[in-house]
């Protein structure tokens, strides 16, 4: 079990240390569009794809997103009273700790590990975490919420879309289907890279208080496992959207969660600290869960 992980980790691990590497010695990542192009066009493409070629019912997607939303509500609650226990801010540490990184590392993990029929689940899955970004995060952050943010985002409104196509059971065209196949094949690997330029571009030189530090990262992979296992525990789901669930919820702390922090005067230096150091916790934690979790054996 743990060398399939390794070698279904590896490709997501070299891209990411690549774009790591071609942030820190090229310029090769540095056109400020390239991250819009992913947004706007490389994830809803994936979204449209991996929906319209989906073979399991719109109930069992429609099961996957409840459970994330359930997820997420749990995490904030626990979130927020370990924040208060801790004498730390709710408002600049809550939305990091309960809305994981879902996307540029997420999906790529999910899809290495568990395939192309758990994909679906996991755009599913982060789709709905952009959403808490855009919402939780934002209104903790800023104090203020603007609908018109959510009702913008390309990858929501290309999840609408898919499950309303699906709806009606109608074929897709096969000229859709290869565009959709095609403009979504760059989008793992191009997320990958980002990720790694977006870790080469935080600043690190001022790294204080480095228990908090790493109680925040551990705490933010704990608090994720433990409101997937709850969930699960109270509602027992296919095995597939259960391993994917339960991935997606270890993941380490979103990037997006640093760049909110700055946008809003958060505590971005913390938050910075804390996305680079979880990373390796919740490597180590999906190889945990894999090896001795119930709903991978």
């Amino acid at each position: 079990m743990i060398i399939t992980y390794l070698n279904a980790l590896f490709p997501v691990v070299f891209c990411a240390l690549l774009g790591w590497t071609l942030a820190k010695r090229t310029t090769l990542l540095s056109a400020p569009g390239l991250s819009q192009l992913v947004t706007q066009l490389g994830l809803p493409a994936l979204i449209l794809s991996a929906l319209l070629g989906m073979k399991t019912p719109l109930t069992q997607v429609s099961d996957t997103l409840v459970a994330i939303v359930l997820v997420l509500l749990v995490s904030a609650f626990l979130g927020a009273v370990a924040l208060k226990l801790c004498g730390l801010a709710v408002r600049g540490y809550l939305s990091m700790l309960v809305n994981p990184n879902t996307g540029n590392l997420g999906i790529p993990l999910v899809f290495a590990l568990l395939g192309q029929d758990a994909l679906v689940h996991a755009v599913v899955i982060s789709t709905v975490v952009q959403i808490s970004h855009f919402t939780l995060g934002v209104w903790l952050l800023s104090g203020r919420f603007t609908l018109k943010s959510v009702l913008t985002n390309a990858s929501i409104l290309a999840l609408i879309a898919g499950v309303a196509w699906h709806a009606t059971g109608l074929e897709t065209p096969i000229a859709v289907t290869r565009t959709l196949d095609l403009l979504a094949g760059m989008t793992i690997p191009v997320m990958l890279l980002l990720l790694g330029r977006s870790l080469a571009e935080i600043d690190l030189r001022e790294w204080r208080r480095l228990g908090r530090i790493v109680g925040l990262s551990a705490g933010r992979v704990a608090l994720g496992v433990s409101a997937a296992m709850l969930v699960l525990s109270l509602w027992p789901l296919s095995p597939l959207v259960a391993q994917t669930l339960l991935i997606q919820a270890s993941m380490p702390v979103a990037v997006i969660s640093y760049i909110l922090a700055s946008h809003y005067d958060g505590p971005k230096d913390d938050i910075a600290a804390v996305t680079l150091v979880s990373i390796p916790l919740s490597l180590l934690t999906v190889m945990a869960l894999m090896q001795w979790a119930p709903v991978f054996n």
